[in-house]
């Protein structure tokens, strides 16, 4: 979680950035350019994850956008820096220009609030879309040479085909994650383990048993259309994300044991 003390500096532009990057509305050379700026910038993952869950959560309130846009801002104008005046100032003017701009500023302003919540599933599954900024572990056998709190990734080339193709690091208020990215006849997922203790799964997920293993699975159209599934090992969650012909590789793959 960031730091109220150390809150990186953020200029309208990294604003509209990173909003453009929860919303999925860059695409091409625009796209690369803007993940490459937000690389630069420190907790950018935790943003995009704050801006799609308030996304979600204005699409389902039935509260008119604009009266939505003057009770967020209330309520996060304490919590603000002055760093993020401007942004403030632009949901004024944003707000009477109709829904759709409302909606946005809405998402804007949480985006940049303040907070205390242990990471989410969601979070880690987001990371799904994000780039590779480290080389693909080695093989050890049937694990690869990398691990989160003694669980290792698992080397599923042999078995199943996926070959690791990179990795990143990355924090999630304040849990260390690792993730690796597997490809497979065109389809790209990401295998991320959340240290520290289990996260709750979605209410949405449904529960299928595997191998003795409980795997909660759900689709999320929001995010490019990604299959999720989440279980545990070692006490510690683990989350596959990514684009699947069916969810039943998800669950063969999260099931198969690489010890």
């Amino acid at each position: 979680m960031t730091d109220p003390a150390h809150e990186p500096h953020l200029s309208d532009r990294d604003c509209m950035l990173l909003a453009g990057l929860a919303d999925g509305i860059f695409s091409g050379r625009r796209r690369a350019q803007a993940e490459a700026r937000a690389a630069q910038i420190p907790d950018a993952v935790d943003l995009i994850a704050r801006q799609r869950r308030v996304a979600r959560a204005l699409a389902l309130t039935p509260v008119p956008a604009a009266h939505a846009v003057t009770i967020r801002a209330r309520r996060a104008l304490p919590r603000f820096r002055p760093a993020t005046a401007g942004v403030l100032a632009a949901a004024g003017v944003l707000a009477a220009a109709g829904v759709l701009a409302a909606v946005a500023i809405a998402g804007m302003l949480a985006l940049f609030a303040l907070s205390g919540d242990r990471p989410t599933v969601v979070q880690a599954a987001d990371l799904a879309g994000q780039p590779a900024t480290q080389v693909a572990p080695r093989s050890s056998g049937r694990a690869l040479q990398a691990s989160v709190d003694g669980v290792a990734f698992p080397d599923w080339s042999a078995a199943f085909g996926w070959h690791e193709t990179g990795a990143r690091r990355d924090t999630l208020n304040g849990r260390a994650t690792r993730t690796v990215f597997y490809e497979h006849m065109g389809h790209r997922i990401a295998y991320t383990i959340v240290s520290g203790r289990p996260l709750p799964v979605p209410d949405d997920a449904r529960v299928v048993r595997r191998h003795g293993m409980e795997i909660a699975v759900y689709h999320d159209p929001g995010h490019g259309g990604h299959d999720v599934a989440v279980f545990r090992r070692g006490g510690r969650t683990c989350v596959l994300a990514g684009h699947v012909l069916r969810q039943s590789t998800l669950i063969e793959l999260a099931a198969w044991n690489s010890s």
